[in-house]
């Protein structure tokens, strides 16, 4: 796999208390002069990095598309800062200045995963969007990965009243337990910020006026999802028009690929597979990868 290419850039947003923060955030860049065939803008997880998209990166790496991964601050490459909101608008403050900097141009997809899919798609709407994908995505209701809410409200509260040096070490110690791979603290405790803080319902509105333009869609889900059940994210899909929808057992033959493929001549496909899990960033990373070509090559 070709190294990754870690680019910085000092920029300034709008917090939510109206603080102005500067900071320097860190991103991957595969192509920083930019790709005639277009540019794909990684959201990642929480927990999580550019780190997220790393399979999707080699298979568009080959392909010859450009891809960002954004690092949110605090999670372990973009610093973090005081007072930090893990809100979407902060979150969307943060990342409307790292992108007007770098004036990207062409076509480009946004895509998220897990927690990054909400801000995939405000960006998609707040911003000219040709396509969007969401792996693994939220939905508009409290998932089993974050049910009970008492539970990560006890535990942000707790951390808080502890002297820093114990509550990282305890933050970490649960993360570590339930099986995230977090490297320090801060990382932990701002995952469990932004997880506390979505939008969950207050998507609707965006997916409604993402209806109404000709952005091209992939949603694609799994049957083995340890945080986030199937039902949840059926309710969404409801509210994205026009998806062809498909639903495999378990790996997907290339003759069903092509009839994927083809949906983006039209609005997009939503892809269920049963035996796949929460990380299909992994799994199905050459299927997202190949779907982005496809989309960028559409008017």
């Amino acid at each position: 796999m070709d190294p990754i290419k870690i680019e910085k850039k000092l920029i300034k947003f709008q917090a939510i208390d109206g603080r102005e923060v500067e900071l320097e955030a860190v991103y991957e860049d595969t192509i920083p002069s930019g790709s005639s065939l277009g540019t794909v803008v990684g959201f990642h997880g929480s927990p999580g990095s550019h780190k997220d998209f790393k399979y999707v990166r080699s298979k568009l790496d080959e392909m010859g598309i450009r891809f960002i991964g954004i690092n949110y601050p605090g999670f372990g490459n973009t610093l973090g800062y005081e007072n930090q909101g893990h809100t979407n608008p902060e979150r969307q403050n943060y990342t409307n200045a790292l992108l007007d900097t770098l004036k990207i141009e062409g076509k480009i997809i946004f895509i998220g995963h897990s927690r990054g899919c909400e801000n995939a798609l405000q960006t998609a709407v707040g911003r000219p969007a040709h396509g969007l994908v969401l792996i693994n995505p939220t939905g508009f209701r409290h998932h089993k990965g974050i049910r009970p809410v008492y539970r990560l409200e006890y535990l942000d509260w707790l951390y808080g009243i502890l002297p820093t040096f114990m509550g990282n070490a305890m933050i970490m110690r649960v993360y570590k337990a339930i099986g995230f791979r977090v490297k320090t603290g801060e990382e932990a405790i701002c995952a469990l910020r932004s997880a506390m803080s979505m939008s969950f319902e207050n998507q609707i509105e965006y997916i409604e006026k993402l209806n109404e333009t000709d952005t091209k869609k992939l949603i694609i889900f799994g049957g083995n999802d340890h945080l986030v059940e199937e039902e949840i994210v059926l309710e969404k899909l409801e509210k994205h028009d026009g998806l062809k929808h498909f639903r495999f057992e378990d790996s997907i033959s290339e003759e069903e690929k092509l009839k994927i493929m083809d949906s983006f001549s039209r609005k997009g496909a939503s892809v269920f597979v049963a035996k796949d899990t929460h990380f299909q960033n992994k799994s199905q990373a050459v299927l997202v990868a190949e779907a982005c070509g496809k989309m960028l090559e559409t008017a």
